[in-house]
């Protein structure tokens, strides 16, 4: 082992049992997420107006053998404490040799709250959720737990709401889970959030995707018509769920991606930091190659609004994070030694805890001590300002 420090660019939350009862207004109980148990017995969570729960199997059992995984059948009983318990957490950073985490949200809690018809329900449940991230989770150790707010749904004057009450509280970075307007595609109606963003000097985070409120409404109306079945979710479901983990991601980056560089984002906003979570890094050389190429070719007569090749704004304005990915560390020059993060992703079962020393070094092992230091720690450190 090096001397470098580890701080983890990508980790999440597994709701605890009482987070809605303790955090969520007192009028949209009702509505609040609620535990069922699934077809062996195990807890999952039931999200949406309708449709299936969603286990917690995968994501509560880091250490986990990866032949033992299991989607259903698990309970809180079983679940790691440090999956939903802040004080847990830290022992377990402790073991894996982590100095620092950057914690995101569960998504689907936070789709059944983005993506509800009624504004205030979206506000009260990403209020809930934020307020038990910084005021329950991260509490015992903010300089290590580092917590990202959650950027509400509903348009662009609660997002830039949202960054500054996320200011105020002391985060160091926001998450959106769509276009801060509320489009179905980037415009320049997001760009009033791209600039209070740029003033809070706050970095503004995708977790993999983009999904737009509307989307999401439209999902729950699905599984509302569906009915909940709460005993038939095996076979289709249960194989795409095994298969789907990284299908969808470079669909949705890529669109999300390539709409920031080509459309003039960082031009306009040259101090903006986004960071693409859970993207993984090693397609990202071919990919710019690909978008420099459609630069040159199309710049003059597509009136394209930026002034240098798609790749000057990558290595000056965004970051990605990587779990394992061995063709990106190969490639760590291309990519931009100082734009990747490495994560481990706990607690979800792509995370290899409490071996992420060993996976670090078997991984960089052809890094110079200082590549490893940054890919390792040092970028997330400086990214998000993590003293």
């Amino acid at each position: 082992m090096g001397t470098y420090r580890i701080v983890d660019a990508d980790c999440h939350v597994l709701e605890p049992p009482d987070i809605w009862q303790n955090h969520l207004a007192a009028k949209w109980q009702e509505k609040a997420p609620k535990l069922v148990k699934d077809p062996e017995g195990g807890d999952a969570w039931l999200t949406a107006v309708g449709g299936d729960p969603d286990p917690i199997g995968l994501v509560a059992t880091p250490g986990m053998a990866w032949d033992d995984f299991r989607w259903f059948g698990v309970t809180y009983e079983e679940a790691r404490t440090g999956c939903y318990n802040g004080v847990a957490r830290l022992a377990d950073m402790d073991l894996d040799g982590v100095s620092a985490e950057v914690l995101f949200p569960p998504q689907r809690t936070m789709s059944h709250f983005l993506g509800d018809d009624d504004p205030e329900f979206v506000l009260a449940g990403v209020a809930a959720y934020n307020d038990f991230l910084f005021d329950e989770f991260c509490a015992p150790d903010p300089a290590r737990l580092i917590g990202l707010a959650q950027i509400p749904s509903i348009g662009i004057a609660a997002a830039i709401a949202g960054l500054h009450a996320a200011k105020e509280r002391g985060a160091k970075g926001v998450l959106i889970s769509n276009w801060p307007s509320g489009g179905e595609t980037l415009s320049t109606d997001d760009d009033p959030f791209w600039a209070a963003a740029c003033e809070a000097q706050l970095p503004v985070s995708i977790h993999i995707n983009i999904i737009s409120r509307n989307q999401r409404m439209a999902g729950r109306r699905a599984a509302a018509a569906a009915g909940n079945h709460l005993y038939d979710m095996r076979s289709e479901a249960t194989r795409a769920k095994a298969i789907g983990g990284m299908s969808h991601v470079f669909a949705m980056t890529t669109g999300a991606m390539t709409s920031m560089l080509f459309q003039g984002v960082f031009e306009r906003f040259p101090t903006l930091q986004i960071c693409w979570i859970e993207t993984g890094v090693g397609w990202i050389p071919h990919f710019l190659e690909c978008i420099d190429d459609r630069y040159w070719r199309n710049r003059s007569w597509g009136d394209l609004p930026i002034d240098q090749p798609p790749s000057f704004y990558w290595y000056r304005n965004n970051a990605a994070s990587f779990i394992v990915d061995r063709s990106g560390i190969e490639l760590r020059h291309r990519v931009g030694v100082d734009n990747i993060m490495w994560s481990s992703d706990y607690p979800h079962h792509g995370n290899d805890w409490p071996y992420s020393r060993k996976v670090i070094e078997d991984m960089m092992g052809s890094c110079t001590e200082p590549e490893r230091a940054a890919i390792a720690g040092g970028n997330a450190a400086r990214i998000w300002g993590i003293a």
